[in-house]
């Protein structure tokens, strides 16, 4: 019996796992978790990570940070700079509204009634960034809000992989 106990217990850790997936990817729809980028004009992009309840805000950042690099790098730019920056807690309630309930129960030799009173209601708060970033020759090769994409994702790219949450 204990075994199989062990067994329903570790394949429902396994699904579990597989099911939340992995911390940085696409937003697979709007309102979804993960980062988007849109191009604004030839050189401006914005760039955004939205990270799941329990993400840490400084997670959220690195991981729009994180792709403002490899968008740099895709568009052939070794640095970028940051002309816009923005993070956001999005916050969700649920359960609302104050409860109440009344209950009875039996069982040999005890039985017995209670009452209850909730005020109900839970909040979430999960964070997103918002970059808008530069690219082009024009830029520096360094100063404030300019980075080098390939550092930048070589000094992040342990943490993305790890997929630190907390």
């Amino acid at each position: 019996m204990k075994s199989r106990i062990a067994i329903v217990a570790l394949i429902c850790a396994v699904l579990t796992a597989c099911a939340s997936g992995p911390a940085y990817r696409p937003a697979a729809e709007p309102g979804d978790f993960g980062y988007r980028d849109n191009a604004l004009t030839s050189d401006r992009y914005r760039v955004s990570f939205a990270g799941d309840y329990g993400m840490a805000r400084e997670t959220v950042e690195n991981y729009a940070l994180f792709r403002a690099a490899d968008v740099a790098l895709g568009h052939g730019a070794d640095r970028f700079r940051i002309t816009s920056r923005e993070t956001s807690p999005v916050t969700s309630y649920s359960g609302g509204g104050p409860s109440t309930s009344i209950g009875y129960g039996w069982g040999y030799p005890f039985w017995g009634t209670s009452i209850g009173y909730s005020t109900g209601g839970q909040s979430r708060t999960r964070y997103e960034t918002v970059l808008e970033i530069q690219l082009g020759d024009e830029l520096p090769d360094n100063g404030a809000d300019v980075y080098d994409a390939e550092e930048l994702k070589r000094n992040l790219a342990p943490s993305v992989a790890a997929g630190d949450e907390a």
